[in-house]
């Protein structure tokens, strides 16, 4: 839904262009004014659709510069034909310049801008179906590094389902637990959303899990699971989902989801055959390859298997390593930081600052896949052992 608010002197203007937005899908006027005020509230406010004219452009379009950090889109409209006066509006970042009277069709089509510009978040989720790989390790500091680059919003979502949670590693105090959220989501408002989740020190790093000591990973269903992530969509940058190491409905929910799917292993063979299999698993669903990034954590270069071994083993490139730096590891888990805080020169800081470098110089427009199995998980799996 794209909020608007209309600011025109002229009164049959306002009322006009009110009914023209209102009749366009996913419109919501919110207020008209006569003029630009400072009392006007624009906060959750996606467009502005304003009235400006020579003599009182310079005015109008220096309130217009003044909310340029709040996120919002302008629309100019007037009755003059002037190229200085368009070149002027257009000069601050307004999306378009309507001459009135406004026709519905030219309206319709300035918001359609709007609505492909809006920005919706990078998701990636972070995945291996054996425990103890260090999935939570890697998604925490993943955060930290996307946020120290871009200082963009970035939300961690924990699906994972298990006593090893992102709060306890950033020692955030989450006060709701994702059922409470999930109920009201579509719901609230930005901010109030924000306000209940965990937030990471000053940063724009905010945390949303199951905070039940015994939760059954099962009860959120696929659909539920859709709702929780279309609507964190709106809001953030970037999402990063930690998830449970099961297959099932809920898992595949998550990844279909995603932009992106971080494949976590280490180098014993189990965790490598476990990597296999669910990259024959992706294979089936209808993944690009491009979607699916492994990673290898624990590294010990020159002592265990080379990555060429290890590529020739799963069939597919390896995208990063995570050296195995234990002692740096466990002192920022202890501190509630992350390594690129507590240790920023060790090799594990690194190691997560060029994975999250890497993730940034992705093209996220060329992993967009469709799935060919949206749910039947389990005929899926069956399917897989007949071939």
């Amino acid at each position: 839904m794209i909020n608007v608010v209309v600011i025109d002197s002229n009164i049959q203007s306002r009322e006009l262009l009110k009914n023209n937005l209102n009749s366009i899908e996913n419109i919501n006027v919110v207020k008209c004014y006569e003029k630009f005020d400072d009392n006007i509230n624009f906060e959750n406010i996606n467009l502005v659709v304003f009235d400006v004219n020579s003599s009182t452009a310079n005015e109008t379009l220096e309130k217009v510069e003044k909310l340029k950090n709040k996120n919002i889109n302008f629309i100019a409209t007037s009755y003059e034909i002037n190229s200085l006066l368009v070149s002027q509006t257009l000069s601050k970042g307004v999306l378009d310049f309507l001459l009135k009277p406004i026709i519905p069709s030219v309206l319709e089509i300035a918001i359609k801008k709007i609505s492909q510009q809006e920005k919706q978040a990078k998701t990636i989720a972070v995945f291996s179906n054996k425990g103890g790989v260090g999935k939570t390790s890697l998604i925490t500091n993943l955060a930290w590094e996307i946020y120290d680059k871009t200082k963009d919003k970035v939300c961690i979502l924990d699906l994972s389902f298990n006593s090893e949670n992102a709060t306890n590693f950033l020692n955030v105090e989450q006060k709701y637990n994702l059922d409470y959220i999930l109920s009201s989501i579509e719901g609230l408002n930005k901010n109030t959303l924000l306000s209940l989740m965990g937030k990471y020190q000053d940063s724009q790093i905010y945390l949303l899990e199951t905070k039940e000591e015994v939760v059954s990973e099962l009860k959120y269903t696929p659909q539920k699971i859709a709702k929780i992530i279309n609507s964190l969509k709106q809001i953030f940058d970037y999402i990063l989902i930690d998830t449970t190491n099961l297959i099932n409905e809920s898992t595949i929910s998550i990844l279909n989801h995603c932009d992106l799917i971080l494949l976590l292993s280490t180098t014993n063979k189990t965790s490598l055959k476990n990597c296999l299999n669910c990259c024959e698993l992706f294979d089936k669903i209808g993944y690009n390859d491009d979607k699916i990034k492994i990673i290898i954590n624990r590294y010990i270069e020159n002592q265990e298997l080379s990555l060429d071994e290890i590529e020739k083993t799963i069939n597919k490139q390896i995208f990063n390593t995570i050296p195995n730096n234990y002692l740096t590891l466990i002192d920022a888990i202890n501190l509630g930081n992350n390594v690129g805080e507590v240790n920023p020169q060790s090799n594990i800081a690194k190691a997560y600052k060029k994975i999250a470098n890497d993730i940034l110089n992705i093209d996220f427009s060329t992993l967009k896949t469709n799935a060919k199995y949206h749910h039947g998980i389990f005929n899926l799996l069956k399917k897989m052992g007949e071939e």
